[in-house]
């Protein structure tokens, strides 16, 4: 373990830092000059805004459609959701990282041929609760809930209290409207991606989105394997392989495949 890491770990942490970020044009071939916030922290990897992401999207998305993305982070996903559904459509963005929310408040102030970025900032909780996620740093770049895996797997060593909250329960207050358009969940909450599905299901059932969901690097085998019959069982889904954003949907995943890699990503398709 590094020496910094070591004293994280005993509570010799260094202190919060906060990082700006720059706005960099991207020329698409369709969508014209597109703008991003890229995140100034030496630890965020740098966002790209690619033709070929949106296109690949547009294969399943419609104008005029709804994306929940849970996991927004400086939203990288979300202005491609918002590209992608066009201005009459619309992204929830939900991400409770308050050193990472002035970003994704800015890129969701750009680019006025996108769709309206409305940011929910909490976690997706079936309840109201306070909960500590752990980072990685004192910028708060990448982290969640890590608890179940143990600081000692995971080496996230920088608590932060955040608020969370029911997504489905405030989007019904906010915006009933838009319940009925969702077409797409997209889940990377490093770890809790079926805790986080489970407290949609009431939506899932009645709408039946389009699912992208993570698998965590750090999930056995039989955490795998119950959110694997969650969606596919419970929910009744077909899950396959995906590479966001440049295939979605890949080889199919059977109840054999879900150690074959160490981390990846599926894209569930109602049946």
């Amino acid at each position: 373990m590094k020496l910094k890491n070591l004293l994280a770990s005993i509570g010799v942490r260094l202190r919060p830092r906060t990082y700006d970020y720059t706005v960099e044009t991207f020329n698409l071939a369709t969508e014209g000059a597109v703008q991003f916030a890229l995140w100034n922290h030496p630890k965020c990897r740098v966002g790209e805004i690619r033709q070929d992401s949106i296109d690949e999207l547009r294969r399943y998305l419609r104008p005029g459609d709804a994306v929940i993305d849970i996991g927004a982070h400086t939203g990288e996903t979300s202005v491609l959701y918002a590209l992608a559904v066009g201005k009459e459509g619309r992204v929830f963005a939900v991400e409770p990282n308050r050193y990472v929310l002035p970003i994704l408040k800015k890129n969701a102030a750009l680019n006025s041929n996108m769709a309206p970025i409305k940011i929910l900032p909490y976690a997706a909780t079936e309840q109201k609760a306070t909960l500590t996620f752990n980072y990685s740093d004192p910028g708060y770049c990448n982290g969640g809930d890590l608890q179940q895996f143990g600081s000692l797997k995971h080496g996230h060593l920088y608590p932060l209290k955040v608020e969370g909250r029911n997504v489905l329960s405030e989007l019904r207050r906010s915006s009933p409207e838009w319940l009925a358009r969702i077409r797409l969940i997209k889940t990377d909450t490093e770890g809790s991606d079926h805790a986080v599905v489970k407290t949609l299901r009431e939506l899932i059932v009645a709408t039946r989105p389009l699912l992208l969901c993570e698998v965590y690097k750090w999930a056995t085998l039989e955490q795998r394997k119950a959110f694997y019959r969650f969606v596919t069982e419970e929910l009744g889904y077909d899950c396959f392989g995906a590479k966001p954003y440049a295939q979605l949907k890949g080889e199919p995943i059977g109840p054999d495949d879900l150690m074959k890699q160490h981390h990846f990503d599926i894209f569930c398709i109602p049946r």
